[in-house]
């Protein structure tokens, strides 16, 4: 079974670039990288690491939630950004989405930039659906 699902406030832009917020297949879940975009696709938290790193998670918190699942069914996260000292200095904010786990094999990428030029950080998950 393939289930796509498009983020409402940036489904207009996901179709005209042509992807999608995140596919099931099977029982895998598949984010597609997300950044700090608000309503109409534009750049969020312009200058501020963390209140970026916050805003991902909190779309992809809201991903989650729509196949019924939270942090704990994330198997595998990379996380893309464009200072690693500013994700370092952020890991306890990332750690809060997480709680006392369970944690995903993680990646973290320094990048030279991302889509935009105001962004700095993008994060792809994995999850694991139950059956």
């Amino acid at each position: 079974m393939t289930d796509r699902f498009y983020m409402p406030e940036w489904q207009d832009a996901q179709r005209r670039l042509g992807y999608a917020q995140a596919v099931r297949h099977g029982d895998m879940l598949r984010v597609a990288g997300t950044a700090s975009m608000g309503e109409g696709y534009v750049p969020v938290h312009v200058g501020d690491f963390e209140g970026q790193l916050s805003h991902v998670y909190g779309a992809i918190a809201k991903t989650l939630d729509h196949f019924g699942i939270g942090f704990g069914a994330i198997v595998r996260e990379t996380i893309y950004v464009t200072d690693m000292d500013a994700l370092a200095a952020a890991l306890p904010l990332r750690l809060s989405f997480y709680g006392n786990g369970p944690y995903p094999a993680a990646t973290a990428v320094e990048v030279r930039r991302l889509l935009l030029p105001e962004l700095l950080v993008e994060i792809e998950v994995d999850a694991a659906l139950p059956a």
